[in-house]
């Protein structure tokens, strides 16, 4: 049974006790990412995500990691656009020690110039480590494209110039901004008493500020493009993006179904034809990325440059069919069965439960269980696929992001195949 609360400083907690487990996995969430930047400023989330780490007015950085080693070293937090977190997972009994030391780093952060200094240090490497990582880049590039300069198009770890720039002071007014009450939302799912988890929360977490600071995040506009970024490696990397749904939307899970049937897992039909049936590409995939005001139905391949014009027509062609025809009843019985039982199998995670529960209270108006869930993936028809395919799936309005290195890439060719398929949009050479 999941419990929902507020405590008096309106932080939201949400907890599932999971009888005949022995982890508990704790997370705490603030409603504060990328997209609640500026140009000034873009990338200091991450940066205050980094900074939690390095001590507190109680523990050294060393002695949150040795605290947290004794009692199961999983310790870690992620910057999103819309969202930060930080999470741990821990037996049952040592549940409220690791409850204190993040209490501890949230609200008794030692945000000092000298180790601000170092971590920037830290924080530019791995921006190097991203930039080498050309699937990643060519994700975020390609996001960052079509919405232009609404903060959602940002880079979550920022630009350099920016970053290298922060000072202690930048830090803090962020954290002032939006590490309160009115933005932060506690989840916990596993082995504890939930009476006695409330209060634990309570005493550690009550003394944090309400907030006044409201979100305020304007809808981004979609435009479609083609962006072309050269590295010197040995794939070509493509991301191609129609405009879809954001998170809480009556066709979430149409699109779930669409995308497991068309790229989403080694089944799919463009895992099956573009790598099994063909050999062009040794990855290939689709996935949604979902946010609360708008979304992107994205795919994603790699491939030898040489390859690009035919891996970018096999992807077209699987698109236009799968708009044209409906789906097979076994087509998508086995792929809504595959859903369910992958969805029944994941709530066996203290993680994805407490992950789980946090968003939904995020994202969406109501709570839904399991059981509701599958009830509504197993009632998608295909009509709905194609319903959903002839809303959102729109050759004239889709983009795209090439990484890679083309100089063994036939741009005209890859025109051709957008030209054929009557996409607008086409590559620049002089972009490249």
């Amino acid at each position: 049974m999941v419990i929902r609360k507020i405590l008096e400083n309106h932080i939201r907690v949400v907890m599932e006790p999971m009888e005949n487990y022995r982890s508990v996995s704790i997370g705490v969430w603030l409603e504060a990412g990328s997209a609640d930047e500026n140009k000034e400023n873009n990338g200091v989330a991450h940066v205050v995500e980094h900074m939690l780490f390095k001590g507190t007015e109680r523990r050294s950085a060393r002695e949150i990691a040795d605290e947290m080693a004794a009692i199961g070293d999983n310790l870690d937090a992620y910057t999103s656009k819309e969202c930060t977190c930080y999470y741990t997972r821990t037996l049952g009994e040592y549940a409220y020690e690791a409850l204190d030391i993040l209490g501890d780093m949230l609200q008794h952060a030692k945000i000092d110039g000298e180790d601000l200094r170092k971590e920037l240090g830290v924080v530019l490497d791995e921006m190097d480590m991203y930039e080498d990582d050309a699937d990643e880049l060519c994700h975020e590039l390609l996001q960052k494209e079509v919405w232009g300069d609404h903060p959602l198009g940002y880079i979550i770890s920022g630009e350099k110039e920016v970053v290298r720039n922060f000072s202690a002071s930048t830090v803090r007014r962020f954290m002032e901004d939006y590490y309160t009450g009115d933005h932060m939302l506690i989840s916990v799912a596993g082995n504890f008493e939930p009476d006695k988890m409330l209060a634990a929360i309570e005493m550690i977490f009550g003394t944090v500020r309400p907030g006044s600071k409201t979100l305020s995040r304007p809808d981004p506009v979609y435009r479609p493009v083609m962006v072309c970024r050269h590295k010197d490696i040995e794939q070509m990397h493509l991301d191609l993006a129609f405009d879809a749904i954001p998170y809480e939307h009556e066709d979430k899970y149409v699109l779930s179904v669409v995308n497991s049937i068309l790229g989403g897992n080694g089944n799919s039909r463009l895992f099956q034809e573009v790598r099994e049936d063909k050999g062009l590409a040794y990855s290939i995939y689709s996935y949604g990325s979902s946010f609360k005001n708008c979304g992107l139905f994205q795919i994603y391949a790699a491939m030898a440059p040489r390859q690009t014009d035919k891996v970018l027509d096999a992807i077209l062609e699987a698109v236009d069919r799968m708009k044209r025809v409906p789906v097979s009843e076994h087509e998508l019985e086995l792929t809504k069965r595959q859903i369910c039982t992958e969805l029944y199998l994941g709530s066996e995670s203290t993680h994805n439960r407490m992950d789980v529960n946090a968003k939904t209270w995020i994202y969406m108006e109501k709570e839904e269980s399991l059981e509701q869930i599958a009830d509504k993936v197993r009632q998608v028809s295909a009509g709905d696929i194609q319903r959903f395919m002839e809303t959102y799936v729109d050759f004239n309005k889709i983009s795209g992001a090439f990484v890679g290195n083309f100089s063994d890439m036939d741009a005209d060719q890859v025109n051709e195949v957008l030209a054929r398929w009557k996409i607008p949009q086409k590559i620049h050479k002089e972009d490249i």
